[in-house]
């Protein structure tokens, strides 16, 4: 059919046309196995909950360092009383003495060189005219010759609306080493915490990585079955073709379509297979499941592992766990630390403002009033039945235990280095031993199909050939696959995996 300028469906087909170009050139975009791995740090649940972990642990150093400033603080409050305060519970009598009396002190008084002052003082009775204090019966002292009376209800005071505060700071001098140790602690648990992303980190590229290169063994199997599926199709048209000359049987043609049915299958395998791994891709580096995402990175060529020692060494100083465990010693002596600190004795300053309403500084009046205080505080434990020594056998158990577990880490990564060298050395040898069998496999299947053009050879001879070289073919995609896989192991025992990433992903 032909299409007019008038024909209203053509600007429908030129936008479908587009639409699909435009969605074609989406889907072409390639990842190289770097972005990918870019793209799983940054979109991984286990790294950001390690990346808050991390910034958890540096906010707690932020929180240890200030324990060596001033600590400044308010407390203030109202009461409401219900009832009056009173300073006596009944009225007080205060005698009245003159001031020649108490300047020398009422016991210095002597009736006979100052019988005057004596009278004027006591109450008294002469005896052969010298004046002698009477003492009261109740309580055996002497009655004052005159007193002043003080009501009770002149000494109650009006305190129902109480209000006070107190602004004070505390500033330590001496605390045992508590603060220093706490910071140190602080210090070695964020150290500890970023070996720990970096250990999420390895775990989470060599996931990628196994994914990445899964998605890329199944490219291949998809691309070597179409192949397969091609050379049966040709073989197939070539024996119906001799089937219809009468050069071949039926049962021949039956068989290459039979062997054309089990390539089919494998294709749809194949393909299912490499639908699921996009799918887990996807999951790992943060895209839509559905999302066909284009690799760039081909499985290559195989190198020989070069100064394997260098990798143990690598090991013993990149390793995240053992930093992490490294740290945790240090985290375990500053424990130590800290729990000795408990029992030193600790100074400090301390200056406060305080406020009050009513104002005890001016006869409880109803007004504000207020003072500035400093002072000086020091405690010294003394004994603790025994509290201490125990708290720093734990304490030193804890650490022994930490330093245990670091020396058994460095034998297992020891064991886990060698392990991935051994693995990476096998599967350079079994890439070279598959790539082998699939030239020999080739130069197998072109002399067959030759022979067989000839007439030298029979369809069984051909659908052999192709079936070996199909294996060979799978075989090698399986061990280059594998040795892409081992490469990472390797750089993961070894320390170096988190490494191949930029910097950024790790901030």
């Amino acid at each position: 059919m032909r299409y007019t300028m008038k024909d209203p469906t053509k600007p429908l087909l030129w936008l479908m046309v587009l639409l699909l170009s435009s969605g074609n050139l989406l889907s072409q975009e390639e990842y190289t196995l770097q972005e990918c791995r870019q793209l799983a740090l940054e979109n991984n649940k286990k790294i950001a909950i390690a990346r808050e972990n991390q910034n958890a642990a540096q906010s707690m150093k932020k929180s240890a360092e200030t324990l060596f400033y001033p600590n400044i603080s308010f407390n203030g409050g109202y009461y409401r009383m219900n009832k009056e305060l009173s300073l006596f519970n009944q009225n007080m009598f205060l005698p009245v003495v003159p001031h020649e009396a108490y300047q020398n002190g009422l016991s210095s008084l002597n009736p006979q060189s100052n019988p005057d002052l004596v009278r004027e003082t006591f109450v008294t009775q002469e005896i052969n005219g010298v004046p002698v204090p009477i003492e009261d019966p109740k309580t055996g002292e002497p009655m004052f010759d005159r007193y002043a009376m003080l009501p009770k209800e002149e000494a109650k005071l009006d305190l129902q609306n109480i209000f006070f505060g107190n602004l004070g700071i505390k500033q330590p001098i001496y605390m045992g080493g508590k603060i220093r140790h706490t910071n140190a602690m602080a210090e070695h648990s964020q150290q500890m915490l970023q070996a720990k992303t970096k250990i999420s980190q390895a775990e989470v590229l060599l996931k990628t990585d196994e994914r990445y290169w899964k998605v890329v063994s199944l490219k291949e199997k998809v691309t070597l079955a179409r192949d397969y599926l091609k050379r049966i199709d040709t073989l197939l048209h070539d024996v119906e073709n001799l089937h219809q000359e009468g050069l071949v049987t039926n049962n021949k043609v039956m068989r290459v379509k039979v062997k054309k049915n089990k390539i089919e299958l494998k294709l749809m395998k194949a393909q299912n297979g490499l639908k699921l791994a996009r799918m887990a891709l996807n999951q790992s580096i943060g895209m839509p499941l559905d999302t066909v995402v284009q690799l760039a990175d081909s499985l290559g060529q195989v190198r020989q592992l070069k100064n394997p020692a260098t990798y143990r060494q690598q090991a013993v100083n990149q390793r995240p766990e053992l930093e992490a465990l490294q740290q945790g010693v240090e985290v375990a002596r500053s424990g130590k630390k800290l729990m000795k600190s408990r029992y030193l004795p600790n100074i400090g300053l301390t200056a406060n403002y305080t406020v009050s309403n009513p104002n005890p500084w001016n006869g409880f009046e109803s007004e504000f009033g207020g003072d500035i205080n400093l002072g000086v505080f020091v405690n010294i434990p003394i004994y603790n039945w025994g509290e201490r020594k125990h708290t720093m056998q734990a304490a030193e158990h804890r650490k022994r235990a930490k330093v245990k577990k670091l020396e058994q880490t460095r034998e297992l990564v020891s064991m886990e280095v060698k392990k991935a060298i051994f693995n990476y050395n096998e599967s350079v040898k079994k890439v070279e031993m598959t790539q082998s069998s699939l030239d020999q496999a080739k130069e197998n299947l072109e002399l067959t199909r030759d022979n067989f053009d000839e007439g030298m050879a029979k369809t069984a001879d051909v659908l052999e050939a192709q079936s070996m070289w199909q294996e060979a073919y799978a075989d090698y995609i399986e061990a280059a696959t594998q040795y892409r896989i081992e490469k990472t192991k390797l750089l993961k025992a070894s320390g170096q995996l988190s490494n191949q990433v930029k910097n950024q992903t790790q901030q």
